[in-house]
């Protein structure tokens, strides 16, 4: 019982720090920085993990974050494989959270447009 109380605490108190960074916030931090140029972005954030060139001659900064981690979950209850009904363990549930960001420079490394695609994606 008290491994459960320990548990369903971290949980619980990861889940309220993570309540400040949400999808809107990102929104707000990658379009403020629409309009100026790369090399102030990736002195904030880093390096991006590639590049390519589109046909217009525009330039394209990836960045990619992937984390996987497991949870784990309720007892799960049954019916055994002897018969009877009972509790049978706990499970681990896998979780993978991913944000891929595309950020769009014109010929002069001015940023004209950014997107992004993920089930994860918050602002730091």
């Amino acid at each position: 019982m008290y491994k459960l109380l320990k548990i369903s605490l971290v949980a619980s108190s990861l889940f309220f720090i993570e309540g400040c960074a949400t999808h809107t916030n990102f929104i707000k931090k990658y379009n403020a920085w629409i309009g100026q140029n790369i090399s102030h972005l990736i002195s904030q954030i880093g390096y991006p993990d590639s590049t390519y060139i589109l046909p217009n001659k525009n330039k394209v900064y990836v960045y990619e974050r992937s984390r996987v981690y497991s949870l784990p979950s309720m007892p799960m209850f049954g019916y055994g494989y002897y018969g009877g009904y009972g509790l049978f363990g706990y499970d681990n549930e896998i979780i993978q959270e991913t944000c891929k960001l595309f950020i769009e420079t014109n010929t002069k490394g001015t940023i004209i447009r950014w997107g992004s695609r993920g089930n994860h994606c918050i602002s730091q």
